[in-house]
């Protein structure tokens, strides 16, 4: 992506003598003055001056104002915007710690301005989340490094989206955004999919949770929905995740391989024929997307997650490796094996049937 046109002075500014370079340092003066000793109304109009005199003066005079501005807290809007704007070394003071840029100065700075500016602004002491959205969305990696870095810049949930969804190509941004207090269930097992095995046990350790008070609440509700003919496709969505059971029993009952495990012991002898697969998802209940992905990762770790979630002894996830992936003698069978034995049947299904409600099945393969 090129960057766009940086802001620049609305005409050229011609090298100074000794008198404009003493007119300016004075205005500023004045302006930063504090406010017992100047009204507002004067330093407004003192401010107009400086504006029109540091548009056509030359960089050294332009630098001067910028770092003694940048401690006023209630500089001219007009003059602070102009030098944010400016070359870097001119705007870098202003930028890096002026309370007088608003957001407003600072989203379009970050539109019309370079990556160094991006950077910088990234860099405050505190970003506001329509400052960071707008940063974000130039999807740069400097940038987007810095935001994530940097725990005063506050994310609004669009923002951590975006950038979860650039970390597939983006593997450097994981590790930061498993340290962001913003990162939600969502988000984060949809991260999953783009995470190393250490990156992907701390998904799992920080959002892997049980339902035991979903359950609990919702119990009579099962009753009233069967009562009402399971008519309500929000109600069945929601109970579909609450529900105790992670097997479709009825897919069992009438597959010619008698349960889950009878399916995963032709997978090992046949491997992963598209029929196979499909009627796997169905006997655990998920969608095509979803066990297609599963199955599909070269990780082993949602195999793991997938036979501990449906009740399958380890035996039968080692088996799953093999007809898959060859991952039997493979590290991949180590991953997965570590997986199954931290998480609790009740974690490994909220992850599984997370997945599959939020359509992060539906994303790009890996």
């Amino acid at each position: 992506m090129s960057d766009p046109e940086p802001l620049t002075l609305t005409e050229t500014a011609a090298e100074t003598g000794r008198a404009r370079t003493a007119i300016a340092r004075r205005l500023a003066d004045i302006i930063c003055l504090p406010s017992s000793v100047i009204s507002p109304q004067e330093r407004w109009i003192v401010g107009d001056l400086l504006y029109e005199i540091l548009r056509n003066s030359d960089a050294r005079i332009r630098r001067r104002c910028a770092l003694r501005l940048s401690e006023i807290k209630d500089a001219p809007a007009n003059i602070v915007k102009l030098l944010a704007a400016d070359e870097l070394d001119i705007a870098t003071p202003l930028l890096q710690a002026s309370e007088a840029v608003s957001d407003f100065d600072l989203m379009e700075i970050s539109r019309l301005g370079t990556t160094g500016h991006r950077v910088l602004i990234a860099e405050r002491l505190s970003v506001s989340e329509t400052v960071t959205a707008a940063l974000a969305s130039m999807s740069e990696p400097a940038v987007i490094t810095a935001l994530l870095k940097n725990h005063g810049a506050r994310l609004a949930p669009p923002t951590v989206n975006h950038i979860v969804a650039l970390a597939q190509d983006e593997a450097g941004y994981v590790a930061s955004l498993l340290k962001r207090q913003e990162l939600r269930p969502r988000a984060a097992l949809q991260l999953f999919w783009h995470c190393d095995h250490p990156n992907r046990k701390l998904v799992l350790q920080r959002f892997a949770v049980g339902r035991s008070l979903m359950i609990e609440a919702s119990e009579e509700v099962f009753a009233m929905a069967a009562a009402e003919g399971w008519a309500d496709p929000l109600v069945n969505r929601a109970l579909k995740f609450v529900d105790r059971r992670q097997r479709n029993r009825e897919a069992s009952d009438v597959s010619e391989y008698g349960s889950m495990e009878g399916l995963i012991s032709q997978i090992r002898l046949r491997g992963a024929e598209p029929e196979l697969i499909g009627e796997l998802g169905l006997m655990a209940g998920i969608s095509d997307s979803l066990i297609g992905r599963i199955c599909d990762d070269p990780g082993g770790e949602p195999l793991a997650i997938l036979c501990k979630a449906t009740g399958a002894d380890r035996a039968f996830l080692e088996q799953l490796c093999e007809g898959l992936g060859g991952f039997s003698e493979s590290e991949g069978l180590r991953r997965a094996t570590a997986i199954y034995d931290a998480l609790s049947v009740e974690k490994a299904q909220t992850v599984l049937r997370y997945w599959d409600w939020s359509k992060a099945g539906d994303g790009r393969q890996k």
